[in-house]
């Protein structure tokens, strides 16, 4: 199944995404189209006034992309390379969906690659932390994700006063603690939230429900910068680019 999302840029008019989808499983949730990943797709413009770096060429990396929706949108409004990254089993459908929407990225592009954060400790960091902005869109789906969603972050994102981690994820009663966590680990980090806040919309689950379910969702959205003691560690901007396709 494929499904187009029409993602609005101010003024000008928006930007089509078509994005294949395959059946949902319970092993690959990053087949679906999220609301979260639509609703942070949508709200992009607002938030480029905290995140001046997009307008000067960042590198951005999206991780657990999923179907690529929040990459291709940033990529397309912002002429950046956005590098989408995601499991293994993922990125073959996540690889089609970036070349069926390569025609509707003016300057921009984007290329795929597989990143599994549980992995992240196998690696020397150090090496890695090339990306001005961090994109993340509902990720947590299990009580590991947030150390190592957050371990992630800190392998990729640069040591720099203007680099950026963006979150947005559903307000699940069930995974409240992990998203307690996760915040707890993001400050850990010496990362500090420069602008949030919630919003809803209707995660449509299509035919993977009887009935075809809608249910209301409400999401928080997030904007994180480094404190000063953050910017203190260590910052090489090399990266190993054959492993994981990003800036050199």
């Amino acid at each position: 199944m494929s499904r187009t999302f029409n993602i609005p840029i101010s003024s000008q008019d928006p930007v089509s995404i078509t994005l294949h989808e395959p059946s949902l499983t319970a092993d690959n949730l990053g087949h679906k189209t999220w609301l979260a990943s639509y609703l942070l797709a949508k709200r992009l413009p607002s938030l480029l006034r905290y995140i001046p770096v997009l307008q000067s060429g960042a590198q951005v990396i999206e991780l657990g992309a999923g179907t690529g929706l929040v990459g291709i949108a940033i990529a397309a409004m912002f002429d950046v390379h956005v590098h989408l990254t995601d499991l293994p089993a993922i990125v073959p459908n996540l690889l089609t969906n970036s070349t069926v929407n390569s025609p509707n990225i003016a300057k921009g592009s984007t290329s795929v690659g597989e990143f599994d954060w549980s992995t992240v400790s196998n690696h020397c960091s150090k090496e890695h932390k090339g990306y001005d902005v961090v994109v993340v869109a509902d990720p947590l789906y299990s009580p590991q994700h947030p150390a190592w969603l957050v371990a992630a972050i800190d392998f990729v994102l640069k040591r720099d006063a203007g680099a950026r981690v963006v979150i947005e994820l559903p307000l699940r009663e069930a995974y409240a603690p992990e998203i307690a966590e996760l915040k707890v680990r993001m400050q850990g980090l010496d990362l500090a939230v420069l602008a949030e806040g919630t919003e809803s919309g209707i995660e449509d689950w299509e035919d993977n429900h009887p009935g075809n379910e809608r249910t209301q969702v409400m999401c928080w959205w997030a904007v994180w910068q480094w404190i000063p003691s953050g910017l203190s560690a260590t910052n090489d901007d090399a990266l190993n680019k054959a492993a994981w396709g990003g800036p050199e």
